[in-house]
């Protein structure tokens, strides 16, 4: 049955069970990646700066968009947990996600019986589920991007523009919106929209300024992430070429993010939309493409990100803002695919049969959470011995965020790669020697691209009864989704 009012009985319990069900995966599901805790250091800096009226401008710099770390890190000063802080904002996020793609399947179809198909393929979606419980800017950034995509449906430009200024502190991809957008209200309106292309401007000429009041440099930000990328693709040599297998990989891992029925939804709609712009059809095909042109403007950056080696590697997460996307869109067709049927009962047997194929490669997905699980209990158990094992004035050499953020213990008491002097870089002898000056006792390892012992000792990592030098094995923690875990005492310490 169509639907042309809000049903507010209908949202608010949409709201209250997407909350119950998000927020209780913060609490019970552990951070899925490394990244995660990179920002929670991060968050727990400012965090401190913050409280103490120390946070400077400048003090945003860094290789992530600082704009989540930020909206973290000040209730984090009351909460003093930065770790389920971000997790809990992310998984608020999360749920105001749910909702959204309700509102705008709405929308698109004005039935309320697909919108609340669209909100339930999003909340019981596994990878939606473990990310919205992670301390990381993937689900955040879909919830704002679905929020200005909800406001450029009901052509109100402006909002559209505000809260896409706001993605654009989160994640690089929202930088398309300076296209997507202007474009999208110069169709539309048939005038160029100034007001709207300022706002959208504004945010990365902000960045640029920051990134030259902190280094001296308006693009130090993209000089950093280039020197992380070459060390990515020097580790894997495959990467600086286009390898078969290495492409169906990231393939596979994008579809299994974005759905493979939702991105196909995302296609068939474009092309349709085109189809009737063509046609100049006034309908429902005008609000589709606004969608469709959002997820154009972000996957136009991500293939061009991943040709140009800016981008060299792709991760299911990826996927998911082409999820949270793509669902609308695969509403309206089933919607379309009914209407336009004369006979109902096998579209109707039709769209149930794609809602089964859309529910099929979570059971993909699901098979990720126990692997994300026990790469926590392995970071958590290291972390553990590690805290048991150091005396008061001893330090450890860890380049995992995880060890150092699960451990409790002060950043004071790591060394880390990163911040190794390029004295100490130039041989095995220097190193070691660096380390003794520095009271290291212990030694975390993961065959990483970015590790200074990965590069110095090779044969570390690999045989806990291979010789290894100047480091005394002590345990490994194996895991199924990320490097196995490696902790090493230093002989003469």
């Amino acid at each position: 049955m169509r639907q042309t009012e809000s049903n507010v009985p209908i949202l608010a319990i949409l709201c209250l069970s997407a909350l119950a069900f998000r927020v209780a995966g913060a609490f019970v599901l552990p951070n899925a990646e490394e990244d995660g805790y990179s920002y929670v250091e991060t968050i727990v800096q400012w965090s401190g700066q913050l409280a103490h009226g120390e946070f400077r401008t400048t003090d945003l710099f860094g290789f992530w968009l600082p704009l989540f770390q930020l909206a973290v890190a000040i209730p984090n000063v009351l909460n003093g947990n930065a770790l389920l802080t971000a997790q809990i904002v992310s998984s608020l996020c999360g749920a105001a996600s749910c909702v959204l793609v309700f509102v705008i399947t709405r929308e698109l179809t004005r039935n309320t019986i697909l919108a609340c198909v669209a909100f339930i393929l999003v909340l019981g979606n596994p990878l939606d589920v473990l990310y919205s419980a992670a301390a990381m800017t993937d689900v955040p950034f879909g919830c704002l991007l679905l929020a200005s995509v909800w406001f450029a449906l009901r052509q109100r430009w402006i909002a559209a523009a505000v809260i896409g200024a706001i993605a654009e502190g989160v994640r690089l991809e929202a930088w398309t919106l300076v296209l997507v957008l202007p474009l999208l209200q110069l169709v539309s309106e048939r005038k160029i929209p100034l007001v709207t292309l300022s706002i959208l401007l504004l945010p990365p000429l902000l960045w640029l300024g920051i990134s030259y009041a902190a280094t001296g440099d308006a693009f130090a930000y993209f000089a950093k992430r280039e020197l992380y990328q070459a060390r990515y693709l020097d580790f894997y040599p495959s990467r600086h070429g286009f390898v078969l297998s290495d492409i169906r990989q990231d393939f596979d891992y994008l579809l299994l993010g974005a759905n493979p029925v939702v991105a196909l939804a995302i296609v068939v709609a474009g092309g349709l939309s085109i189809l009737h712009f063509i046609r100049r059809s006034q309908n429902d095909y005008a609000r589709a493409a606004v969608i469709v042109t959002y997820a154009a403007g972000v996957f136009a950056l991500l293939v061009a990100g991943y040709v140009t080696k800016r981008q060299p590697v792709i991760l299911p997460r990826y996927g998911l803002i082409f999820f949270v996307l793509g669902v609308p869109l695969f509403m309206w067709l089933l919607q379309t695919l009914i209407t336009s049927s004369k006979r109902q009962i096998f579209a109707r047997i039709a769209a149930t049969i794609a809602i089964a194929l859309c529910l099929w490669p979570m059971n993909s997905q699901l098979s990720i959470l126990p692997k994300v699980a026990a790469d926590f209990r392995a970071h958590r158990e290291i972390a553990t011995t590690l805290v048991t094992s150091l005396v008061s004035d001893a330090r450890c050499f860890a380049d995992q965020p995880s060890i150092r953020v699960l451990s409790g213990l002060s950043p004071t008491r790591f060394v880390r790669s990163q911040t190794t002097p390029a004295t100490a870089r130039k041989d095995r002898d220097s190193f070691d020697n660096y380390l003794r000056e520095q009271h290291v006792a212990y030694l975390v390892l993961t065959r990483v691209e970015d590790s200074l012992p990965v590069q110095l000792y090779p044969s570390l990592g690999f045989n806990a009864g291979a010789d290894t030098g100047n480091f005394e094995f002590v345990r490994v923690a194996a895991s199924s989704f990320g490097p196995d875990v490696w902790l090493y005492r230093l002989r003469d310490f």
